[in-house]
């Protein structure tokens, strides 16, 4: 099978597994970046490549806040699953077979100095609803900017439609290469503070920064943003950057 090249879902992932593709996000704050991010290459990258090669999961991704000290968290990190192969009864890989050079002990007393250096800030669930890539990109690039979006009560499919009916293709020409609009399926209500994001897709940060600084615009004399603005509220944008990307073979 060819390789799962993910974020939020996608093309590839759902073509080869089926529609009924979820993500779990853990959003997730270090104290010290450095020694976490360690941490998830030492640690945490084995584990779940294990949890991947027992079929208990179908992909795990890290991604790194990029020039972000004013957001809750510093790091995101995400669980690729199959919902109808789903069993929260599954037995964990044992730190003690994937790591036999350190004692019990030894790996007890390393949780607890990672559990201090950093906290899940908050953790949800999503599916993707659409995508597009520009045309020739084959895998997805390594800057994620996420759009934070508050779909009006009672107005997700029409926000959801309305969002793929203005995005239906990627100029070849544009920085950008691709997009794609995921909606969360664990939280509903009029208290939640976002139902969906869309991501734009970016080979470097200079790209997204390139694209943004353009000439400004007046977007709420533009009959698209008006119809936007009535079906949701755009609450903020994060920008990420691939940091591990683990799939399934």
């Amino acid at each position: 099978m060819k390789r799962l090249i993910f974020f939020l879902s996608f093309i590839f992932i759902t073509t080869s597994y089926g529609q009924n593709i979820a993500y779990d996000f853990s959003f997730i704050k270090a104290e010290d970046i450095g020694a976490y991010d360690r941490n998830l290459k030492s640690k945490f990258q084995k584990v779940n490549q294990a949890y991947i090669d027992a079929g208990q999961i179908l992909g795990w991704h890290v991604w790194k806040v990029v020039n972000g000290p004013q957001f809750p968290y510093t790091h995101l990190a995400v669980a690729v699953y199959d919902l109808d192969n789903a069993n929260e009864d599954s037995e964990a890989p044992k730190w003690t077979d994937l790591f036999p050079d350190l004692t019990e002990e030894e790996l007890e007393d390393w949780g607890e100095k990672n559990a201090k250096n950093r906290k899940i800030v908050f953790t949800t669930q999503m599916k993707n609803v659409a995508e597009v890539l520009q045309k020739g990109v084959t895998t997805y690039p390594d800057i994620a900017v996420c759009n934070f979006m508050k779909a009006k009560h009672g107005y997700s499919k029409s926000y959801e439609d309305f969002e793929k009916l203005n995005t239906k293709s990627i100029s070849p020409n544009s920085l950008r290469r691709g997009w794609s609009l995921a909606k969360r399926i664990d939280n509903l209500g009029t208290e939640v503070s976002w139902t969906h994001f869309t991501v734009d897709w970016f080979d470097k940060y200079s790209d997204f920064l390139k694209a943004r600084s353009g000439p400004s615009n007046d977007w709420a004399s533009d009959a698209n943003y008006k119809k936007f603005m009535k079906l949701r509220d755009l609450t903020h944008t994060v920008v990420f950057r691939k940091f591990i990307f683990l799939n399934k073979e």
